[in-house]
């Protein structure tokens, strides 16, 4: 999540900006796998808490359409309100219509919050919970599964935005791979200093890799990323621990005040002590402001409130 917020920041408005080599490098390499990484987690937490207890399928369902259906949303309509109020201010304005309102749903890359493409496309996978858990029970199975969403990955056809199907397919792989993951207690193969050394050295190689496959690099970033993790944890157990727990509502209402830090930025002299300045600004709003909204909705009486915001 401190990568998603991170790959967010993007005060100048234009992603990898030639005029901002450093933080386009770092952009460059957080979007070469950070959302496969969240599938791949997302991917493990599934079967650890819903294939692993082999959940009836409507009890999914129904779960997920609380934990993800109800902030899809109202995060739809808040943000149709502020892009309204604030038009003049956005790169991506919207007229308030039923077709766009329609369209956020049936089209989730063009959500006014356009975010919510990954919530959709989560959803969406998550539908096949029966097919699934069907295709874990044994090797044969497995191999069909990682050969199928492989061939999702590499061939199935970009830009087909209805119900996010391209992102469906491509992202289908790194969702079954944290199943298996946790499945199978991969992380065994992880853990230790070499088992580090060797993803460093993997990813850092493939990333200076010109044109280096884009499956490759989420793969090995997911790699470097499970086995840093592992490392870290034995030694630093409460990293991240002001945040961690609200890791849903950091995506949900991050990008807010990052927003509005762009616009600020954009109408001051653009010296580099203010560009870095809020550069790290934006990243500390952008996890601590909505780690401190859903302290304050938690302590709502209303479940309807909370599960608006994911809590």
């Amino acid at each position: 999540m401190l990568l998603v917020v991170i790959g967010h920041v993007t005060l100048t408005g234009i992603f990898k900006n030639p005029a901002t080599p450093v933080s386009a490098t770092v952009e460059s390499i957080i979007y070469s796998f950070h959302m496969p990484l969240f599938m791949f987690i997302s991917g493990f937490l599934f079967y650890h808490t819903k294939i692993s207890r082999n959940l009836a399928y409507k009890d999914v369902v129904i779960d997920k359409l609380k934990r993800l259906g109800s902030p899809y949303l109202f995060f739809t309509l808040f943000t149709f309100a502020v892009k309204l109020a604030f038009a003049p201010f956005m790169k991506r304005p919207v007229e308030l219509s039923a077709n766009q309102f329609i369209d956020s749903f049936l089209y989730p890359g063009s959500n006014p919050l356009s975010e919510m493409w990954f919530v959709a496309t989560l959803f969406i996978i998550m539908l096949a919970y029966p097919l699934l858990r069907y295709m874990i029970t044994s090797p044969f199975k497995i191999g069909v599964l990682l050969l199928g969403s492989l061939a999702l990955n590499l061939f199935f056809p970009t830009g087909i935005e209805l119900l996010c199907l391209s992102n469906v397919a491509y992202m289908l792989i790194f969702f079954c791979a944290g199943i298996l993951f946790c499945r199978f207690g991969w992380q065994r193969y992880f853990a230790g200093t070499p088992a580090l050394v060797v993803w460093i050295l993997l990813f850092a190689g493939l990333t200076l890799v010109p044109h280096c496959p884009k499956l490759l690099l989420s793969l090995s970033g997911i790699g470097f990323s499970v086995a840093l993790a592992l490392n870290l944890e034995p030694v630093a157990p409460r990293l991240f621990s002001s945040f961690r727990d609200y890791t849903f509502q950091i995506f949900l209402l991050g990008i807010f005040p990052q927003i509005a830090i762009r616009i600020l930025y954009a109408h001051l002299p653009h010296h580099e002590l203010i560009y870095w300045g809020l550069y790290l600004a934006s990243i500390v709003v952008g996890v601590y402001l909505p780690v401190l909204i859903a302290r304050v909705i938690q302590r709502f009486p209303s479940t309807l409130v909370r599960r608006c915001f994911g809590l």
